[in-house]
């Protein structure tokens, strides 16, 4: 029979042994080393001064004073001195200082690290399940980096599986981003978790956006939508959206292409007939709006009209250095023509303004009594005539006087002396009145 047990060396009570409590008792002193093992520190190598009873030492290397001689050794202060116990490969143990249990390798004291690769499932707060393999419950979860940066990924099968991140309350789900079913990314809503809405697709080929929160076409103007390129006319670069009537007060707000047959153009003044042109409205609100219209050619003036009152105003030009000068008109008093326009003939030179208002001038540079003027340009009438001239004169001063004759169309200019008898003389001549 042996004189320790094979694990632990307990000494064993031998047969006729005398004195059988101390064989006994050492058994015991031995037990309460190595069971419920319990380490102050590990890795020690230096006694502490104020050791308590019962407390326990795991020993490194170059251990002094008391424990000189007694590396990798368990030292136990017991009845006011050190007992010496050596581990065996596998005990386990609680690391009192830094809480944690540790195992004895053969050659240390290593922290117990259960091994982690391929689980079933992990709870952390809470209990994970067949779907749920890992199963987080707390305040927040942080993914940091290691070094410079940091990539969550999440993975699917094929094209027609998905990969997406859910959203949400009280375990309905709201908002669900990733891939759904395909290789574009997006993002779909849900009120009920049940009927789901995609409000938005980015093409993993092209990145360009689809989806309900993205017109439909260029002339959708639903409420919170975003604007696609053409949207209204905006960054169209080919020909602007057809507008479907000109006259229409429900049209948003945008640039749009109008040819002759567009319903409402039959309204425009003769200068923006044409096959096609570009108008475009402004919106104050819904009462209140401008329309700005140009024919395919700029040459034709830009014109401009508001809705106000639930009726549109007639339509006016706008000016600008192409349209100043020209043939001035009027309709109903209201100028529609160029704002002046300039003439000259043998007659003399005229000027007609948009008001209305008209001069003629004219040099007689033969010397008469007499001069008949015949106007460049017609009045409204004799009435609105008031007739300057002045004679010319080198040595007696002229005077020069209407004949009698005024009219819309001419007069005739009669030259006098100071004696009041006719003489010869050049004459200039302003005729100042109103053409409307």
């Amino acid at each position: 029979m042996t004189q320790n047990s094979s694990n632990l060396e307990l000494p064993f009570l031998q047969p006729s042994q005398a004195q059988k409590h101390v064989t006994h008792n050492e058994a015991l002193r031995r037990l309460d080393i190595v069971v419920q093992l319990r380490l102050q520190q590990t890795g020690a190598s230096v006694p502490p001064a104020q050791a308590q009873e019962g407390d326990i030492h795991g020993l490194g290397t170059g251990a002094t004073g008391a424990w000189a001689g007694q590396d990798g050794m368990l030292a136990a202060w017991l009845d006011a001195a050190w007992h010496f116990v050596a581990p065996q490969i596998g005990w386990r143990a609680w690391d009192v200082a830094d809480e944690q249990v540790v195992i004895w390798d053969g050659v240390g004291w290593t922290a117990l690290q259960p091994a982690l690769d391929d689980l079933d499932r992990i709870g952390i707060g809470t209990s994970a399940d067949a779907t749920n393999r890992l199963a987080v419950q707390s305040p927040a979860t942080l993914l940091s980096h290691a070094g410079q940066g940091h990539q969550v990924k999440v993975n699917k099968a094929s094209d027609a599986d998905t990969a997406s991140l859910l959203f949400q309350s009280g375990w309905t789900g709201h908002v669900e981003l990733g891939l759904a079913g395909q290789n574009a990314f997006s993002v779909k809503v849900s009120d009920d978790g049940s009927d789901w809405t995609e409000a938005l697709r980015l093409d993993s080929a092209t990145g360009h956006a689809t989806g309900s929160a993205v017109q439909t076409d260029v002339a959708d103007a639903t409420p919170g939508r975003l604007l696609a390129t053409g949207a209204f006319g905006l960054g169209e670069t080919g020909a602007a959206t057809q507008i479907p009537d000109i006259d229409a007060t429900d049209t948003p707000a945008g640039a749009y292409r109008y040819t002759g047959s567009t319903p409402g153009a039959e309204n425009f003044p003769a200068a923006l007939q044409s096959s096609f042109g570009v108008i475009r409205i402004e919106r104050s609100n819904t009462a209140l709006l401008r329309q700005t219209a140009w024919r395919n050619s700029f040459d034709n003036g830009i014109w401009t009209r508001t809705f106000s009152g639930g009726s549109w105003g007639s339509w006016r030009q706008i000016y600008d250095q192409t349209s100043i000068l020209g043939a001035v008109s009027e309709s109903g008093g209201q100028p529609t023509g160029a704002v002046i326009e300039r003439g000259t003939s043998a007659q003399g030179d005229y000027v007609r303004f948009a008001d209305g208002t008209q001069i003629c001038t004219r040099f007689f540079s033969a010397a008469a009594s007499s001069h008949a003027w015949s106007f460049p340009a017609t009045f409204i009438s004799a009435a609105s005539v008031s007739l300057q001239a002045l004679a010319r004169h080198a040595t007696a001063p002229r005077l020069v006087t209407e004949g009698g004759d005024l009219s819309a169309t001419g007069v005739t200019l009669k030259v006098w002396n100071a004696a009041g008898a006719a003489a010869s003389a050049p004459v200039h001549a302003t005729a100042t009145g109103r053409w409307f």
